[in-house]
Parts: structure tokens; C-alpha cells; sequence
């Protein structure tokens, strides 16, 4: 078989790296609103001859946050993927306008709506900024994906706390044709050259901004080290499946290291506890927490076929195509539904302060869970409309939820269908909103200074 037909264009593991990835991200945003942690005490009299007395998750949803860099290298891996079986497998390279029109048709339209909507429905009607001033800066700053490089814009801003590792991610969309023509021309030089810059941004960080890291730690320098890796992983692959003949031993090999190295992130996430400086700790270990990150993704891409089942499968491709969209909307949701007392909730103390139980898993459950089905069910209608036609999408899949692909009958008939059944939930919709503003009438109300500071750790 010819080796570039041999090296699959679409890595399917891929898929699940990445809903584990986002699914921990989102689970430590919905934590931060209800510090509802997963724990289960095991009856001793089963387990004791092991060790296993209880599950507990508390530490990888309190600091999920790592989960973003996973986020970003699997990111550089994927989107250097093209550029690195130019290089090692002699395929034509990339266009570089082609590889900007379908970044910024799978990026800009889904945030620009999600900037839009957060703007006139939350922002503008809440009041949140005391000048123009202030408000058009952060306005500016995010229509131009700059909003990290100022601390009143992005630890201070009222716009979706999440949206910052998007704007980071298309200032790398700009760079990386660039940075590839480098690697391409001298490679251990460029991939030297982007560690030292997360290096020494790193050190200047943290030697010059003592105790304020998180307001300048995460910026595209910082986070450069682990596109270097993710870019280097993803050359190392192309040039592993080119060169080498894989059996079930090299299979075996790597199915042990990929879960050896989910232990190691246990650790990893564990040494966290007790640390009173999360950020200036995040910034010191993310460089080789990406090392880490890097050998999981190599190695899992590299595991034996049963093993690569739990993350290639028809559940994990189905997530990752509204993973975007929910990355996006989820942290505005449940900020809004908490200010809003949805469920309800008395007093000015929020009650994931107060240890309020009830209130946790009755807030838990319909955010989180019923959240992820509700975009699962409802998000992703799509009809084909055969050979060459277009994929009818609604209700906020990537960029096309915000037009109408297809022309013939079938396609009209989906979409009013739809329609309806969308402007009945809209109703509901407008019933609870009126429900939970009748239920906080006549008390007092004071906002939560850390609503918005959903993503300070990272």
C-alpha cells in the first residue's frame, strides 16, 4: 500500500481527546457556580483488600482548567496536521488563503453571533459598564481578538469569560502558515526558537508580575511552548506511521504509555492542591504538562485498536461536532442562570457559599446534564440533500447556524418544521424567564464579584 494513503487523512481518536478535553473544561465552569464535587464512599467490606475506599473527582473538576492546554496543543497538532504530511510525505502544501477562509468560516461566525448576543441581551440591558469609554474598548479588543492583552478587558470584562482562548486561537490561525514555512526550512531551529519565547515570557511573568500572573500569563507567547509541541507531536506522528511497521507490540507499547500517562495526570492535577497561587503554578507547569499532554495524544494515536475504540467512536465524533457551540455558550448559560436565581435561591449570599445541597444539585443537574442534551438532540438536525448538496443545520452548528443551505423542498419542509418546534421552546423560554423575575421581586440582590471570573486560573 502507498505510504500517503497508508497514513489516514482523519485521526478518529482525535475526537475523543477532544470531548474529554472540553468536557473537563466545561465541567470546571459549572463547578465554579455550584463547588459541587463528585465523591463516593466505596463499602470498605468490598474493596479494603485493594485500597479503594471512595471515588473522588474533586480534583480533576477543581482544576480542569489544565484540560485548556490540552485544548490548545490538540489544536496545533490538528491544524499543522496538512502542513506536516507536506513536509514528511511530499503532499502539495497548504494554501495559505484556503486554510484562513475555512478557520475563519468554522471560528468568526459562531463568536461574532456569541459576541452579538451577549452585547444587546446581557450586557447593554444589564448595565454592566459605568462608561462608553470602557465599554467600547472591550467591544474593540474582542471584535479584534485582542482582549487578553489588557487586564480591563480581559479579568475585568463582562463579556463570556471563555471567549479569550478563542482569540488566542486565531491570532495562531494567523501565524501558523508562517511558522510552518519556518519549520518546513529549519525545523529544530523554529521549534527551539517558540520554547525559548514560552520560556522567557514565562519567567518575565512571574519575576515582574508577582501575585498578578493571572491578569498577563495567558497571551499567545506563553502558550507558544505547547503549540510547538503539539506541532512537533503531530511531524513525530506522520513520520511514525511513515517509517515504521506497526505490530501488536508497538500497539501494546502504546496503549500501556497512554494509560500510564492518564496517572501521571492524576498527579499532575493533584499537585495543585493546597497551592495558594494557582496561576504563577499553572504557568510554571505548563510547559511540561504539555510534554505530558503530547506523549498521551502520540501514544493513544499509536494504541492498539480495542483501546483506541474508547475514544474513536460514534459518540465522540457526535459530541465534537457541536463541541464548539458549547464551548461557547455554556459559561454565559449558567453565569445567567445564577444571576437570574434560576433555580431559585434567597439572600445575597450565593448558595454554593452557603453549602446549599439542595440548591447545587438542583442547579447541577439541569445546567450541566440537561444542557449537553439539549445541544445533542436539538443542536445538530441535519438533512442531506444527496450528491453534492449542502447539509441543512440549525440552531447554532459551527458557522452555518446562521444560514440556509439548500434550495429543494425537502430542505424547506426540515427547516419550518424545525422552526416551529424552535419558537415553542422560545416560548418556554420567555415563561421561565418571567417565572424567576416574579420569584426575585423584593429581594436583595448583590452580584457576585466572581460570576465572571469563570476562567482566572487559566
Amino acid at each position: 500500500m502507498d505510504e500517503k494513503n497508508r497514513i489516514e487523512n482523519r485521526i478518529g481518536v482525535l475526537d475523543g481527546i477532544r470531548a474529554i478535553a472540553i468536557g473537563m473544561v466545561v465541567w470546571f465552569h459549572f463547578w465554579q457556580q455550584t463547588w459541587l464535587t463528585p465523591y463516593l464512599r466505596i463499602p470498605t467490606e468490598y474493596t479494603k483488600y485493594i485500597g479503594l475506599t471512595e471515588i473522588n473527582l474533586a480534583g480533576w473538576v477543581r482544576y480542569g482548567f489544565v484540560f485548556v492546554d490540552m485544548m490548545i496543543l490538540l489544536s496545533a497538532f490538528c491544524n499543522f496536521y496538512p502542513y506536516a504530511r507536506s513536509i514528511v510525505l511530499g503532499e502539495d502544501w497548504p494554501d495559505t488563503k484556503k486554510f484562513y477562509r475555512k478557520r475563519a468560516a468554522r471560528i468568526l461566525p459562531s463568536y461574532y453571533f456569541m459576541l452579538t448576543i451577549d452585547l444587546f441581551f446581557y450586557i447593554l440591558p444589564g448595565h454592566k459598564y459605568r462608561n462608553v469609554g470602557a465599554l467600547c474598548k472591550d467591544i474593540v479588543t474582542h471584535v479584534f481578538c485582542v482582549a487578553p492583552n489588557w487586564s480591563d478587558t480581559y479579568i475585568s470584562t463582562s463579556f463570556n469569560g471563555v471567549l479569550w482562548t478563542v482569540q488566542m486561537e486565531v491570532i495562531y490561525y494567523l501565524l501558523l502558515p508562517w511558522i510552518a514555512r519556518l519549520f518546513r526550512k529549519w525545523a529544530f531551529a523554529t521549534y527551539s526558537v517558540m520554547l525559548m519565547i514560552s520560556v522567557t515570557s514565562t519567567a518575565v511573568i512571574l519575576n515582574c508580575f508577582a501575585g498578578k500572573e493571572r491578569n498577563y500569563g495567558n497571551n499567545i507567547l506563553t502558550f507558544m511552548g505547547i503549540y510547538a509541541n503539539g506541532m512537533l507531536c503531530c511531524v513525530l506522528y506522520v513520520m511514525w506511521k511513515k517509517y515504521v511497521t506497526e505490530n501488536k507490540y508497538s500497539r501494546l507499547a502504546g496503549t500501556v504509555i497512554s494509560v500510564l500517562c492518564i496517572f501521571l495526570m492524576n498527579g499532575m492535577i493533584h499537585k495543585y492542591d493546597g497551592d495558594v497561587n494557582l496561576q504563577a503554578v499553572q504557568l510554571q507547569s505548563r510547559l511540561v504538562q504539555s510534554f505530558l499532554f503530547a506523549l498521551f495524544l502520540f501514544s493513544t494515536a499509536c494504541a492498539g485498536e480495542y483501546y483506541q475504540k474508547l475514544y474513536s467512536n460514534r459518540v465522540a465524533s457526535l459530541f465534537c461536532k457541536f463541541s464548539y457551540n458549547l464551548y461557547l455558550w455554556h459559561q454565559m448559560i449558567a453565569v445567567w442562570l445564577k444571576e437570574k436565581r434560576i433555580p431559585y435561591w434567597s439572600g445575597d449570599t450565593p448558595p454554593n457559599m452557603t453549602g446549599d445541597r439542595v440548591w447545587q444539585w438542583k442547579y447541577q443537574i439541569p445546567v450541566q446534564y440537561g444542557n449537553q442534551i439539549c445541544w445533542l438532540a436539538k443542536f445538530f438536525l441535519r438533512k442531506e440533500t444527496g450528491p453534492g448538496k449542502s447539509v441543512v443545520y440549525f440552531l447554532f452548528p459551527d458557522w452555518q447556524s446562521l444560514c440556509l443551505y439548500g434550495r429543494n423542498p425537502s430542505d424547506l419542509k426540515a427547516s419550518k418544521g424545525f422552526q416551529k418546534e424552535h419558537k415553542a421552546l422560545w416560548n418556554t423560554h420567555k415563561g421561565i424567564k418571567e417565572k424567576a423575575v416574579h420569584l426575585g421581586q423584593g429581594c436583595g440582590y448583590v452580584p457576585d464579584p466572581d460570576l465572571h471570573m469563570l476562567c482566572e486560573p487559566f
